[in-house]
């Protein structure tokens, strides 16, 4: 039975020409593997430019979750230091409802190291940074760790001074590390059958 695994991430607002050759990639990785992608980029909701047409994505996204049996979440920092907002509280959702979730990133570095700072420890505005080291918000992070059925993996980027550029935010080794890592998790929750 095919496994359909949900693919969060800050893809969907890449150029359209980047976008559809990544999840074109994607989807052949977990092809391969024996998995389906469900991609917030393939929802078919009626997609108008005001509240209605943004509740209609919401709602449908929820729905593609809600049947996945498996998540690949791209935290690679987007428009900022840390993961896309949306994809973050797609992870919350998905680790709440018990989904095997597998987060990546294409940054190696540590969420301190990619927050500008005045001074060890304080960023520009006065406000203290995490400090333990971790890849990003530690509620991201141990959430991920901290579960048994969730897991990490991370890249070889430095980020840059202006952020990564859209070709950076997939890697397809990365992505099949992450994507076997899920595998993985998946099969180790699902009683196999004798026959």
């Amino acid at each position: 039975m095919t496994s359909a695994i949900y693919l969060a991430g800050p893809e969907v607002f890449l150029p359209p020409a980047i976008r559809q050759d990544i999840l074109r990639q994607k989807k052949a990785i977990l092809n391969s593997l024996g998995m389906q992608a469900l991609s917030p980029c393939d929802n078919d909701a009626e997609v108008t430019l005001d509240a209605e047409g943004a509740s209609a994505i919401y709602l449908g996204n929820i729905r593609m979750m809600e049947s996945a049996a498996g998540a690949l979440v791209n935290l690679t920092p987007f428009r900022g230091p840390s993961a896309d907002s949306g994809t973050v509280f797609e992870l919350g959702f998905l680790v709440a409802r018990h989904v095997p979730a597998v987060g990546y990133s294409s940054c190696r570095q540590s969420y301190p190291q990619r927050v500008p700072s005045s001074e060890m420890g304080i960023d520009l505005n006065g406000a203290a940074i995490e400090p333990f080291g971790l890849a990003d918000n530690l509620m991201l992070i141990c959430g991920l760790e901290t579960n048994q059925h969730c897991g990490l993996v991370l890249g070889n980027r430095t980020m840059p001074e202006k952020g990564f550029a859209p070709e950076h935010y997939f890697d397809p080794d990365l992505f099949r590390e992450a994507a076997l890592l899920l595998q993985q998790r998946i099969n180790r929750r699902t009683p196999h059958s004798k026959s």
